[in-house]
C-alpha cells in the first residue's frame, strides 16, 4: 500500500511539472484564438505612434497546434457601401483597412517565425519574418524588427491580442 502511495505521489508530481513547465513554454502557450485589441508602429525617428487600423481594431488570429496560423484584421469604424456593391473607392477604402493572411509557424523561445502561403499584401506571400512574442496572463503582444515603410520612415509594429480560447 505504501508503494501504491508513494507511486501515486511521485506521478502526480510529474503530471504537474509537466503542466507547469507545458505552461511556462511560448510555443505551447501561443497555440488558440487570439482577439485584436491594438496594432500600432511607432517611428523610430520621432516615437510618434501610429495606428493603421484605427484605435479600435478588431480581428482575430488563430495558431495551431500543428504550426498553422490564419487571420483577419480590420479598421473597427470602417464604412459600409453606400449600395448593394461596393464602388472602386469604396473596394480601395475597405482594403487599406485590413489586413489578412495565413502560413505556417515555429517558436524558438520567444522567437516568432512566419512563413506566408498567403496575404493581403502580396508581397508578403512566399516570405519569412520573425517577430518577438511576450506572453502576460491573457496577452500576447507581437512585435517587429524596424521595418522601412514605404514612405521611407522606419518603425517597429506591436500588435496586441487577448486570449479568446
Amino acid at each position: 500500500m505504501k508503494r501504491v502511495k508513494t507511486l501515486f505521489a511521485a506521478a502526480t508530481l510529474l503530471l504537474a511539472s509537466t503542466v507547469a513547465v507545458r505552461a511556462q513554454d511560448p510555443a505551447a502557450q501561443i497555440i488558440g484564438v487570439w482577439k485584436l485589441i491594438s496594432n500600432s508602429n511607432k517611428e523610430l525617428a520621432t516615437g510618434k505612434a501610429n495606428y493603421p487600423l484605427g484605435q479600435n481594431p478588431v480581428g482575430y488570429i488563430v495558431y495551431t497546434k500543428g504550426g498553422h496560423l490564419i487571420f483577419s484584421l480590420a479598421a473597427g469604424d470602417r464604412a459600409k457601401p453606400a449600395g448593394a456593391s461596393a464602388t472602386d473607392g469604396e473596394r480601395v477604402a475597405l482594403y487599406n483597412t485590413l489586413a489578412a493572411g495565413s502560413g505556417s509557424y515555429k517558436v524558438d523561445g520567444n522567437t516568432l517565425t512566419v512563413t506566408y502561403d498567403t496575404s493581403w499584401l502580396q508581397t508578403w506571400t512566399g516570405t519569412t519574418q520573425k517577430r518577438k512574442i511576450a506572453l502576460s496572463g491573457n496577452k500576447l503582444t507581437v512585435t517587429s524588427e524596424p521595418t522601412k515603410l514605404s514612405e521611407g520612415q522606419e518603425v517597429i509594429f506591436e500588435v496586441v491580442y487577448e486570449r479568446v480560447e
